[in-house]
């Protein structure tokens, strides 16, 4: 167990109001890293102390990243609630175990996480992949579910198994040999530049510290199973809901998304039809990293109207 004072956090994290008439000025918060044995693995959280209101947040990353793409935003959000990032299984550190990873896997680990702090209702964020997973979440288990705030999602609409291209990509991370080759070219520090590249509108945004976080859980032996688990099961990873999500719900879009852009809004409306959305201009597919107190300002209004009843 290890505890991060605010001031580990980089500057942007640790600022108390991205606008005066919104928020209060953020006190200190103290971050504690743990790690909770669940049966497919050890999983990295960390959490903010406990809050007196006694709501809870959980917040879930997107593909290939880890807890610390939220820290500019545990600060903000701690104030309303008691505040949980995980890694999800096979990212971060995380264990990464040769298993079937799928949006539902991941639910599972969320569920079976709130279970093991007797949390019974709960905020889900989730962050591009995070987002199809929350958004899964909601849908598998709504008695579980207070809000949901979904961050450049993806999984809809759906990509099917049958386009060549995903048959192709799904021979080769089936294919020991080739699955080792490609993970072996994809996991270099360049790759992971020119993907954060991708993501990101402001190129300053992308810093060495940044990079680096992003390699770092690369150079695990299991990583290669988690991040071509995309390619191997691509059915997996979209959302299916046929009983629709009816938890309060908020879409939050970088309005420069050039990897899932802001069209996508439409179907996930069409999903989702009582959701609000916010489009953050000048920003890519990581609004909580590039833009924070926009993004920290649209999510702290939407909780405090719809969520905590703080309005």
């Amino acid at each position: 167990m290890s505890a991060l004072l605010v001031d580990d956090f980089p500057a942007e994290a640790t600022t108390g109001t991205p606008s005066a008439d919104a928020t209060e000025e953020t006190a200190t918060v103290v971050v504690t890293e743990t790690f909770w044995h669940w049966r497919h693995g050890r999983i990295r959280v960390w959490e903010t102390d406990p809050h007196p209101s006694g709501q809870a947040i959980v917040l879930l990353h997107g593909y290939g990243a880890m807890v610390e793409h939220w820290r500019k935003n545990i600060p903000v959000l701690a104030a309303d609630a008691t505040v949980y990032a995980l890694d999800l299984l096979g990212f971060g550190k995380s264990d990464m175990p040769d298993v079937h990873y799928s949006a539902r896997l991941w639910g599972e680990q969320v569920r079976d996480f709130l279970d093991a702090r007797r949390l019974e209702k709960v905020t889900i964020f989730g962050h591009s992949m995070g987002g199809l997973v929350a958004a899964q979440f909601a849908h598998d288990y709504p008695e579980r579910t207070a809000g949901l705030v979904l961050v450049d999602p993806s999984g809809y609409p759906p990509r099917t198994p049958s386009d060549a291209l995903f048959r192709i990509l799904r021979f080769a991370a089936e294919n020991p040999l080739l699955r080792d080759v490609s993970y072996w070219l994809f996991a270099t520090p360049d790759i992971a530049r020119q993907g954060l590249t991708s993501a990101y509108f402001n190129p300053e945004a992308i810093t060495p510290d940044l990079v680096e976080a992003f390699v770092a859980p690369l150079r695990q032996p299991g990583a290669k199973y988690s991040y071509l688990a995309v390619a191997r099961h691509p059915d997996d990873f979209f959302v299916k809901a046929p009983n629709g999500i009816h938890a309060p719900t908020l879409l939050v879009w970088g309005g420069r998304d050039r990897l899932l852009p802001p069209r996508l809004l439409k179907p996930f409306r069409e999903l989702i039809p009582h959701a609000e959305s916010v489009v953050i201009p000048d920003t890519g597919h990581c609004p909580q990293d590039e833009t924070p107190a926009a993004f920290n300002l649209a999510v702290q209004r939407f909780l405090r109207m719809n969520v905590f009843d703080l309005g």
